[in-house]
């Protein structure tokens, strides 16, 4: 057990991020050299492209100038020759008047005319300019990216778990999520699975730690929700009323009237978050939130930590009358910060919370170096699951995209920032778990492994490469584009499970509700108010999920070539493609 991760906040400063960065930066380095690239050539070639991209931009600027002139002077045309007009139409009342407008709209209509016919030229002129500017600012672009593709085929998506890895060795992540890591899961550690028909998981990655097996994962979740649409209706009345002299008037009146109508909605987000098996207090369940804003100082949550201590005194004290467990803790700081105050097992709790877990815990949540406190821990006997605010902006794809670049300094900034970002969510997601010691000791279970598994991959697997596939391979026609992806293991064919993948999804039609609403006329008027209709809907079709045997830079190339492999999808090494009964 790394005793310096017990202190996640002292480890991270001190130490963590530091050498994280090092390794990043040694990493680089080593895939430069590998690559061949010259870099005072890319340097040279990228800023010749800059100074001709500046050349673009400011030849545009000199085109839309120019244009701005033209449609001004054409606009000039329009207000001449209506002053021309106005000016016919002067001459049989006011002569003068008359000819001074004709002279003046003939004036401007003749030097708008001149002013056109020499603008065009010249903006033709520096189209042509611009075009020169154009094609040699894309030819620089090409040899930029050309001089970098050696490089860029190097990077490759296990870059950044392996300097994660290498920064923390305890961490062991797999290629992919297996059968035998979902059978252990279900068996040793209570596993909470979220399959509904309003989650389907995008996105898996496992791993060990310390032998304990954990899940990053990223759920695409479907709820209904309200919408308020709103309508109006302008209405008018004629009205008779006595003026201030007695007389009887009567004037025109109107009013617009507003109604609106509430109706279901499906709504749709990802959800990233972390699951950890551990057998360290298997009967103990607790859930907690973040207790404190980024907006409090000090004082505040002094002020907080009183008034919490209160509310957990009379807790212990309703809950000693009813015949209740609860007791509040001797570290009032921590019992109320953490928040677990749902636990289950006074005994079990305390065991795990030492005075240590109990002091880090606190730091962590106080702490502005991480996230601060943005974290949601839910502990169910042995399955514990940490959702953070942070991780919802994580992008937990590690897919090279994120720093390709034509410019070999652009692509090491990218490189360092998006594996910094990347390593200091993944830690601070584990931090809540690394303060607590009981949470890092090797688990005692062992899985006696079936000589075959039912399916080659657990429906995880088959989810995510199913969303990953081009969508409208699944989605009814006419559909909204949104929709969750469920899958169904029918049976192993060959090295293959062939799945059934069902899109729940809605059509939508457009729907208009009356709304009697009383006018200022003392009449009911009804108020049309358009609204749209989410109509549910299915489509299941079939997939074939197997190995890959092949990189993804492998499977780049054959998909060009190959007709059968379009609307398929790679992903963890497995891919997934339509399946077609001929097969």
């Amino acid at each position: 057990m790394n005793e310096k991760l017990l202190e996640p906040l002292k480890y991270y400063e001190s130490e963590g991020r530091d050498t994280h960065l090092r390794y990043a930066n040694e990493h680089f380095d080593a895939l430069l050299e590998k690559s061949g690239v010259d870099v005072n050539a890319n340097r040279a070639t990228v800023k010749e492209y800059n100074s001709e991209n500046d050349k673009v931009n400011k030849t545009k600027a000199r085109v839309t100038k120019f244009k701005t002139l033209r449609v001004l002077l054409i606009i000039a045309i329009v207000i001449g020759a209506i002053c021309f007009l106005a000016g016919v139409t002067q001459l049989t009342s006011s002569v003068g008047l008359g000819i001074g407008l004709m002279a003046g709209g003939a004036v401007a209509i003749g030097l708008s005319i001149f002013g056109i016919v020499k603008i065009n030229p010249r903006i033709k002129e520096i189209n042509k300019i611009l075009d020169i500017h154009l094609a040699k600012a894309s030819e620089l672009l090409a040899k930029a990216q050309e001089q970098m593709a050696p490089l860029n085929a190097l990077f490759d998506e296990r870059d950044t778990i392996d300097l994660i890895e290498r920064t923390i060795p305890e961490l062991d992540f797999e290629e992919r999520y297996t059968k035998e890591q979902e059978e252990l899961l279900n068996k040793h550690y209570d596993f909470i699975d979220l399959e509904s028909d309003d989650c389907s998981m995008v996105n898996v990655m496992s791993g060990k730690f310390e032998g304990n097996p954990f899940l990053f994962c990223q759920a695409l979740m479907h709820e209904l929700k309200s919408e308020t649409y709103h309508g109006s209706l302008v209405i008018s009345w004629t009205e008779t009323y006595r003026d201030s002299n007695g007389k009887i008037r009567t004037r025109r009146r109107t009013q617009t009237l507003h109604a609106s109508v509430t109706k279901p909605k499906p709504y749709y987000h990802l959800n990233n978050y972390l699951g950890y098996g551990s057998q360290a207090a298997s009967e103990l369940t607790f859930s907690r939130s973040p207790q404190i804003s980024a907006s409090m100082d000090e004082k505040d949550i002094e002020k907080k930590i009183k008034k919490g201590e209160k509310k957990l005194k009379k807790k212990a004290e309703r809950s000693l009358e009813s015949g209740g467990t609860f007791q509040e803790m001797a570290n009032s700081e921590f019992d109320v910060l953490f928040g677990a105050s749902n636990r289950n097992n006074e005994v079990q709790f305390r065991l795990m919370y030492t005075p240590l877990a109990q002091k880090n815990t606190v730091s962590l949540i106080k702490s502005k170096v991480g996230y601060g406190d943005d974290f949601y821990f839910t502990k169910h006997k042995r399955f514990n699951i940490i959702t953070s605010n942070h991780a919802q902006r994580w992008n937990m794809s590690t897919s090279p995209t994120n720093y390709y670049s034509y410019d070999v300094d652009i692509a090491r900034e990218k490189f360092l920032s998006f594996n910094k970002e990347y390593f200091k969510s993944v830690f601070f997601d584990f931090a809540p778990l690394f303060c607590v010691p009981a949470y890092l000791e090797e688990p005692c279970a062992s899985l006696d492994k079936p000589e075959e598994y039912e399916s080659y991959y657990p429906y995880y697997e088959h989810e995510a490469v199913a969303n990953a596939m081009d969508r409208s391979v699944f989605i009814p026609e006419g559909a909204i584009s949104d929709a969750i992806l469920k899958t169904q293991f029918i049976k192993k064919t060959d090295s293959s499970d062939l799945v059934s993948v069902t899109a729940l999804t809605y059509y939508t039609a457009q729907r208009v509700d009356i709304i009697p609403v009383l006018g200022g006329d003392g009449r009911m008027h009804g108020v049309p108010v358009h609204w749209t209709e989410y109509i549910p809907t299915s489509k299941t079709s079939s997939i074939l999920v197997s190995s890959a045997n092949m990189t993804r830079k492998e499977y780049k190339n054959k998909l060009k070539a190959d007709e059968g492999l379009l609307g398929s999808a790679l992903l963890h090494g497995i891919i997934a493609k339509k399946y077609q009964e001929e097969h």
